[in-house]
């Protein structure tokens, strides 16, 4: 194998963009590192591990030095998330560590200690879990090692344990006026060999925080903020090419027969390498290699399915399979009896909404590096991943050998919104496989085109949705059907094992956590994919919550009740769904005036254990059917937030993605083939069409949830919403393009 020089980054130490292309071969992140966190057993987290002889470790989580540096493991990826920073900051707290002398290292090895349960015990990632899961493990972590330093200083002083405290970096003893740094504790103390248990009582409480809920500054920002932040497409390794792959435009075709004259004829091409699905040009350069990938001339084989797939067609199918009643689906989720009360009230209310597929768009381009050894079974891989785990899982099935053979170097991601988070990952493969073929190290750079043309996305999804009311005119059930396609068998096989014939990727949001419906059935109808899909910010309440929250909206209008009065009663037994609902319709003037020509659409949501509610204030266009939003009001409760103005991003920003993905971005199939190319036909709003938005997400006394997308399900339909009080209007389909609007509005 090529073995690539490794480099670690001090604090103090100056570095720019340009001298880690001209001089570094890999990286070793120190400071600047991405991450999450584990589902570990207690003995896991009572495990001592000491790295050196002038550092020690009470736990998994973190490691002491002598030169009073704290080293906090983190085992997920930073991603604009500010993970990174605020999954240590909650150890370091509850060890009363110094901030400014905390490490945080990267784990890059699948290791299930580290792992999130949610997926499986893997290093991932996603579905905004990483606070919420790893809070308490890391607030014991952190709890553990200061009353590990405590015991090992109230020994070698021979005072009682309850006469110390600590300082940020230092134990305390106050009757005596003495005090040692945890630097000083490591170099010269007896360590306890016994690690002490620790309790609720041990931990700091919350009026006496120095870090959690203040604001402190991210990692990630000041290295992005200059353009000295390493990401996966700035890494350099000695003796490495480039290569561009063209690829079949039909997913489960490869080529047939291959013309390459003209791309080796290009200066700064070197090889041409034949793959399953495509055909690789390698060279010296970014530009040569793509320049060659476009001069190639391939006739590709014609057998697979998906050429007959198209977009328009697949909801068609879609909905006539979830408006069937006399086909059953896999329940999602139930209470209740739904049958009863359906067949027992004298007013059923049907609606049927479609949703088209959506990309993710993420600002960098897919890229990655590979060095695969002489005997082509083992491999160094540089990406920025979602997760480790699976990179390592998919890396080593592609090469046939074992996860101990892949060394993974986790890169900073220019956004990942779930497209980094399959089990194969094709960009690796592609530069796994090129690199074994070449026996070199390969760096693999997609181009936006090549992001679209073999994009995974979002599925399409059709919904039928029923609601009966009881004799009192209160809704007494509600049904949920979701025709869309599974994700799980093409996305991570092993979990699609574990939690088969339940698909989450698909379903949730599905689910009623919100209102008081006594009777609900929400059951997946599960249907052939016309392209590719994958995992997609929000995962599925993009499109269940944009059904459901519109239809709620439908029957507000049925029992001519106001839309937020209607949830209002809904909520009864939900308090903090009432306060946000309250929260955001005083913040929007909800039964106010508004100006002429406007209306304001509501719409609740939540992610998780996390609730948020939002408020639309639009007009249309009604000549061209363009709406435009002027305002956006959202409100969230994720429980105790540990960083204000983090979440306060995340959520604007969820609503933002929320915002361009209900209005203007649209996938289309035809044929097997996905029609847009670039952003000029797969539109994401402009700067200067974004509306003033306005969010509060107040900390609450509940545990800590996720935020990264609380803002983004509520968006469509509180839009949806709104066009309807203006219009009168309907609009069932999601996004809610001009084009959409306007055959509505001619109707």
């Amino acid at each position: 194998m090529t073995k690539v020089a490794t480099s670690r980054l001090g604090k103090s130490q100056e570095f720019t963009r340009r001298r880690f292309l001209q001089n570094t071969a890999g990286i070793t992140f120190a400071v600047s590192a991405g991450g999450m966190i584990t589902a570990c057993s207690d003995d896991d987290l009572l495990t001592p591990r000491t790295d050196a002889a002038s550092s020690a470790a009470p736990n998994i989580w973190v490691s002491i030095k002598a030169d009073n540096t704290v080293v906090i493991r983190y085992a997920g990826t930073e991603m604009g998330q500010g993970s990174m920073t605020h999954a240590p900051l909650i150890l370091a707290e509850f060890l009363d560590a110094d901030w400014d002398q905390v490490e945080v290292d990267i784990v890059r090895e699948h290791d299930t200690r580290y792992g999130n349960p949610f997926f499986q015990n893997n290093l991932y990632t996603a579905g905004s879990t990483g606070i919420m899961v790893y809070f308490d493990i890391l607030a014991t972590a952190g709890s553990q090692a200061r009353k590990w330093l405590m015991f090992a200083v109230a020994k070698a002083w021979a005072v009682p344990f309850e006469e110390l405290s600590t300082q940020p970096q230092r134990v305390v003893h106050a009757k005596s006026g003495r005090d040692i740094s945890f630097g000083d504790i490591v170099a010269t103390l007896p360590m306890p060999e016994q690690i002490p248990d620790v309790d609720a009582s041990d931990r700091k409480p919350a009026a006496d925080y120095r870090y959690l809920g203040k604001q402190v500054m991210r990692r990630d920002v000041p290295a992005k903020g200059n353009g000295s932040e390493i990401y996966g497409i700035d890494i350099q390794v000695p003796g490495m090419a480039y290569a561009a792959v063209l690829r079949c435009p039909v997913e489960g075709d490869g080529p047939l027969s291959v013309d390459d004259a003209a791309a080796r004829a290009i200066n700064g091409v070197t090889d041409i390498v034949t793959l399953p699905y495509g055909v690789a040009v390698v060279g010296s350069s970014v530009e040569a290699t793509h320049r060659g990938k476009r001069a190639l001339n391939v006739s590709w084989t014609t057998d697979s399915p998906f050429r007959e797939r198209n977009l328009d067609t697949a909801l068609k199918e879609y909905a006539e399979i979830a408006s069937d009643l006399s086909v059953d689906g896999v329940v999602w989720s139930t209470t209740g009896e739904l049958k009863k009360a359906m067949e027992s009230s004298d007013e059923v209310v049907e609606a049927l909404y479609t949703s088209d597929p959506a990309y993710h768009a993420q600002m960098e381009p897919l890229n990655a590096t590979a060095s695969v050894s002489d005997d082509g079974k083992s491999a160094e891989i540089w990406v920025g991943t979602q997760t480790q785990s699976l990179t390592i899982m998919g890396a080593a099935e592609a090469l046939d050998t074992e996860l101990q053979n892949i060394t993974l170097h986790p890169m900073t991601m220019g956004g990942g919104f779930g497209r980094r988070s399959v089990l194969r990952q094709q960009y690796v493969d592609d530069a796994l496989f090129v690199s074994r073929e070449l026996k070199r190290p390969i760096k693999v750079i997609w181009s936006r085109e090549d992001d679209l043309e073999a994009g995974q996305f979002r599925a399409p999804a059709a919904q039928f949705l029923r609601a009966s009311f009881d004799d009192d005119g209160k809704l007494a059930a509600l049904h949920h059907r979701v025709a869309v396609p599974n994700y799980l068998p093409t996305m991570n096989k092993h979990r699609w094992e574990v939690s088969k014939p339940k698909d989450v990727i698909s379903m949730l949001g599905s689910e009623n956590t919100t209102y008081d419906i006594p009777n609900h059935l929400a059951e997946h109808l599960a249907t052939e994919r016309p392209c590719r899909v994958v995992a997609w910010r929000g995962i599925s309440t993009s499109y269940t919550k944009f059904a459901m929250e519109s239809f709620i909206d439908e029957l507000a209008d049925r029992r001519a009740i106001d839309p937020l009065e209607f949830r209002l009663q809904l909520c009864h037994k939900n308090p903090r769904m009432h306060k946000v609902l309250e929260t955001v319709a005083d913040m929007a003037g909800w039964g106010g005036s508004v100006d002429d020509g406007r209306a304001l659409g509501i719409a609740v949501s939540g992610y998780s254990r996390s609730l948020s509610a939002g408020i639309a204030d639009i007009s249309v266009d009604r000549a061209t059917g363009i709406i435009t939003v002027h305002n956006y009001y959202g409100v969230g409760d994720a429980g105790f937030i540990v960083s204000p103005r983090n979440a306060r991003a995340q959520v604007i920003g969820s609503i933002v993605f929320g915002l361009s993905s209900s209005l203007t971005e649209r996938i289309t199939i035809k044929d097997g083939v996905v029609q847009e190319t670039n952003f000029h036909q797969y539109r994401i709003m402009r700067m200067n069409e974004m509306p003033n938005i306005e969010v509060r997400i107040p900390s609450t006394d509940n545990p800590p949830s996720g935020v990264g997308e609380l803002g983004l399900a509520m968006v469509g339909p509180s839009i949806a919403n709104a066009l309807f009080r203006l219009t009168g209007k309907r609009v069932r389909h999601l996004p809610l393009t001009a084009e959409v609007v306007s055959a509505a509005l001619e109707s």
